[in-house]
């Protein structure tokens, strides 16, 4: 089983967990072809750094090829990461100030995401001189709208709008609102949305089966000042997310906020389980830097991917036998189970007692998504039980790329075992999208991609 740890002894935001998963080995160009699906002019680019004399990946977004305001660290070391970020956020009818957030300071640039990560200093007009008018707002729905439109493999779409579900939940429980009621300042939205399809896209890139958590450390010890006052390190948002994943975390030694809204919303999504590294052979490692270099500790998020050699039994097959269901309703509830965590879904005709034609529901779901699979079950198919048993899975080595058809991006994957390509294979809803705007016939799509994708067998 492919698995990754991730190490946040020095907490996470956006930029470190891209840039570690990106020098663990994920598809730069997969990367930047997802982030594009979504806004055109978003890009990420990475350049090596060390942080504390550690050696380490800096991810940085760019908007129309410059660098994201976002993105641009300050001079200086200093005691904290200072970052400056205050892109605020609005909810209701009336958009809020820049400076009303409810996170804190964070250890990259991804500026607390969309949400939090608001200390600039009282009276500056931060670092980058917008002062307090960052211009239009996007809503958490035009954010959700985007993401569904968007040509992206269905993995990565579903990743990202996880993600932004939990940062609009946690924006809304901690100002007492509705998650639809929640804007998001468009010089936030553009970075977390880089962020976090990337991170996505990465994760996917890499093929990972397993991910594990190591406890976050959120820092504290100090205030930073928004525009309604003092702001508690850890930020409400940021609570509000590690507590409804069920995150182990801890506060630190270091006086500031160490992990910001958006990661702490990306470890949740992430995350199979949480606790030390597992037993492993290990195979790759990655190091992303945040945007400082602060004195306490080194501003590094890593990642140790390889092969698990517990072998933990850590999926499950539900299975439930039902005869009395419409069939009508069984696409959807695949579609159901798929959505709530199901690694897959499938039915099997089979002839129970008295020749009752009937199906048996199977479904293959890792133990972190074990309640609601068997929640999808019992509520929207006629069964009143299910069998469970676990099972050891083997898998090749998979990873993305992407291939072009007359300008339109189709996505394939490529299949390795012991380092072989043994299997590349176009994705199929890409060829459908790509049929319908070329008006040509599926099947002829799906041959030339095919065609255009013989060269990655080598």
């Amino acid at each position: 089983m492919r698995t990754a740890w991730l190490d946040c002894s020095a907490g996470a935001s956006g930029d470190m967990l891209l840039g570690a998963l990106i020098a663990a080995g994920a598809d730069l160009a997969y990367i930047n072809t997802a982030v594009a699906a979504v806004d055109p002019s978003l890009s990420v680019t990475v350049t090596q750094t060390s942080r504390h004399q550690i050696a380490a990946t800096k991810a940085t977004v760019e908007v129309n090829g410059t660098p994201h305001p976002e993105n641009i660290p300050e001079t200086g070391h200093g005691h904290g990461h200072g970052h400056g970020h205050g892109h605020g956020h609005g909810h209701g009818a009336e958009v809020a100030a820049p400076d009303d957030e409810l996170g804190g300071g964070v250890p990259g640039e991804d500026g607390g995401g969309l949400l939090g990560g608001g200390e600039r200093a009282a009276g500056s007009a931060g670092r980058h001189g917008r002062g307090a008018d960052h211009g239009p707002t996007r809503a958490w729905a035009d954010v959700r709208r985007l993401l569904e439109g968007a040509v992206l493999d269905e993995p990565v779409r579903v990743r990202a709008l996880d993600t932004f579900a939990r940062l609009a939940r946690a924006e809304a429980g901690a100002h007492g609102v509705e998650p639809d009621t929640v804007h998001f300042h468009e010089v936030g939205a553009l970075d977390a949305i880089a962020d976090i399809v990337g991170v996505a896209a990465a994760a996917v890139s890499l093929g990972l089966e397993r991910v594990v958590v190591s406890t976050i450390v959120l820092g504290g010890g100090k205030q930073v000042r928004g525009q309604h006052g003092g702001i508690p390190i850890p930020g409400p948002a940021v609570l509000h997310l590690v507590s409804e994943a069920g995150a182990p975390v801890v506060g630190g030694t270091a006086p500031y906020e160490m992990t910001t809204p958006t990661g702490a919303a990306l470890l949740a999504t992430l995350a199979d389980e949480y606790g030390m590294m597992p037993p492993m052979r290990v195979t790759t490692t990655g190091v992303g830097a945040g945007g400082r270099d602060p004195v306490e500790v080194p501003n590094i998020l890593r990642v140790i991917i390889g092969e698990s050699t517990d072998q933990p039994a850590t999926e499950l097959v539900y299975e439930t036998n039902v005869d009395d269901l419409d069939p009508r309703l069984w696409p959807q509830v695949l579609a159901k189970l798929l959505a709530a965590g199901a690694a897959d879904a499938w039915l099997t005709p089979i002839l129970m007692k008295k020749g009752r034609p009937a199906h048996t529901l199977s479904v293959l779901v890792t133990g972190a998504n074990a309640d609601a699979v068997r929640r999808v079950v019992l509520t929207e198919t006629s069964a009143i039980g299910l069998r469970e048993y676990p099972i050891r899975k083997h898998a090749a080595d998979r990873e993305f790329t992407t291939i072009k058809l007359d300008g339109h991006a189709i996505s394939v994957k490529i299949a390795r075992y012991d380092g072989q390509v043994v299997n590349v294979q176009p994705e199929y809803d890409d060829v459908v999208a790509a049929a319908a705007e070329l008006n040509q016939p599926v099947k002829l799509v799906l041959a030339r991609a095919i065609a255009a994708a013989e060269a990655l067998w080598n």
